[in-house]
Order: C-alpha cells, then structure tokens, then sequence
C-alpha cells in the first residue's frame, strides 16, 4: 500500500497494468483501458493510511478511497472503503470492489507466504 506507484505489480497485478507518476498523483492504467487519475490526499506511515481521490478517467462523478493497515493479535488487515457517486453505477462500482478486494487478498496473502 505505501508503495502507491507500484499498485499494478504488488496490489492489483493483472487488473493494474501501469502506473505513471503526476505530481501529487498516479494515473492508473486498468487491464481494460480505463485510465484514472487518483490524487494522493494522504499518505500517513505513522496511522498507515492512505486516502486518495479520483479525479479523471472513471465512470464516476465522485470517489474518494481510504486504505488503512490495522494490526491485532489476530493477523494484520487492510481495511479498504470508498465512497462514490453517481448512485447509478452502485452495481458497477460494487461488483469492482469485491473483484478487486479478492485480488488484494490473494496477492498480499501470497506475498506474506513468500516471506515465511
């Protein structure tokens, strides 16, 4: 997650496909063309956070993604939210969430088993 240049090889390999740097940005280049230009608002090592908006390229009028690292006796997490509008794109935006959150889950859990 803190390595926000990188999403297309160690967060979404495959779905990500490139990721080239603006100032205070990253434009991120999907596997079916779409292209989206995400501002970083915050990039927090210490709370382990990440919010970003996006501000061209999607379907979207609004989203606005939170990406935070929590730690407990129980494993280490990433606890991901959005918020986006226009509400008619709920099912599309949805349904590229989950996808992208089993992607994320896949790709970090198999990234930690390399390390054991």
């Amino acid at each position: 997650m803190r390595d926000i240049y990188a999403v297309h090889k160690r967060l979404l390999p495959g779905a990500a496909v490139a990721v080239d740097q603006a100032p205070d940005a990253r434009i991120v280049t999907f596997a079916d063309g779409m292209k989206a230009t995400e501002r970083i608002l915050e990039l927090d090592d210490d709370a382990r956070r990440l919010v970003y908006q996006t501000t061209e390229g999607a379907p979207l009028t609004h989203h606005l993604g939170t990406m935070v690292v929590r730690e407990d006796d129980t494993g280490v997490y990433l606890v991901w939210t959005t918020e986006f509008a226009p509400a008619s794109v709920h099912d599309w935006a949805t349904s590229l969430m989950n996808e992208f959150s089993e992607l994320m889950k896949k790709t970090l859990d198999a990234a930690y088993a390399s390390r054991l």
